[in-house]
């Protein structure tokens, strides 16, 4: 059997330096594993525009099977999932941005080093994939509020003096500030019904926001999306339902609808922003589906620490 052939892509942008500085880390651990493990190389690539990655797992994927590492955020690790999907090669997930969500769905402790180390040695295992419309994703897409947090959190991003934690929290608040449902009409599977929706989370993982547990119930290898449909949402309400949902304890609040379902088509009366996986777009109408093929991901071994 020939030996593994790993290959990071690295954002060098991601997480005001984080995956950059992960880049040093992953050349000195090779040099401490090779003692070990004689036949393991690597390589590192840097993506220099958006949509790099998906060019580089693409163009790496057509020439063999590649163990890839997408060392970045959330938005990364989807490039990178959408230039390799159909393909021989595995993917994997090194936390090196700002909010790494997905990475919370398959670790219990978040430690970049650990895990980083830990996936290197780990084991691969088949899990779904979302898809939103033509577009793949891994963790969570939604509409709405979240959306149209992470919208206006660009103007706040105006240098390292303002963290992505205290952009997205000015966000939150100031879009609080100015709530506006959605009219849309959901088609979830066979169920059709019209709302007003503060926002609507269509989720394979369980977590966004920078660590919100929006979908406690998601497994990322059950077949199915949770939809959670969140309704009658006032300045006040969103008070209530930001902690709790932060904590995974929203479930059984009134305002909130819940579903599991295979596809879920969104069709709204005005654009409205679609955030998947950390990337914006103004639709319409989505379709928001469990995708026919699967990805093979690496996990992390688990930690002798």
């Amino acid at each position: 059997m020939s030996p593994v052939k790993h290959l990071f892509i690295v954002n060098p942008a991601a997480g005001n330096g984080i995956a950059l500085r992960m880049a040093r880390t992953i050349g000195k651990l090779f040099r401490e594993l090779k003692q070990k493990y004689k036949d393991i190389d690597y390589e590192i690539v840097f993506t220099r525009y958006e949509g790099h990655a998906t060019e580089i797992a693409r163009d790496f994927s057509s020439t063999g099977d590649y163990r890839i590492y997408a060392v970045g955020g959330d938005g990364t690790l989807n490039e990178v999932l959408n230039g390799m999907v159909g393909t021989g090669s595995t993917l994997a997930c090194i936390p090196g941005g700002s909010g790494n969500d997905f990475i919370k769905s398959v670790v219990k402790k978040f430690d970049r080093r650990r895990i980083l180390l830990d996936t290197i040695l780990g084991t691969e295992k088949e899990v779904d994939l979302g898809m939103a419309d033509d577009r793949y994703f891994l963790n969570i897409a939604s509409l709405g509020f979240d959306a149209n947090v992470v919208k206006n959190a660009e103007k706040y991003k105006t240098g390292p003096i303002v963290p992505n934690k205290v952009s997205y929290l000015l966000s939150v608040i100031s879009t609080a500030m100015d709530i506006k449902p959605e009219k849309v009409r959901i088609i979830a599977d066979d169920e059709v019904f019209d709302e007003e929706v503060f926002m609507v989370a269509v989720a394979n993982g369980k977590y966004y926001g920078g660590g919100i547990k929006i979908a406690p119930l998601a497994e990322i290898d059950d077949g199915l999306l949770e939809v959670l449909i969140v309704t009658d949402i006032d300045r006040a309400k969103v008070m209530k339902f930001l902690p709790k949902a932060i904590a995974g304890k929203h479930m059984g609040l009134e305002e909130l609808q819940y579903r599991r379902c295979k596809r879920v088509e969104i069709i709204a009366e005005e654009p409205v922003y679609i955030n998947v996986d950390g990337e914006l777009a103004a639709r319409k109408q989505v379709v928001f589906s469990i995708a026919d093929k699967k990805v093979k991901m690496v996990f992390p071994r688990e930690s002798e620490e």
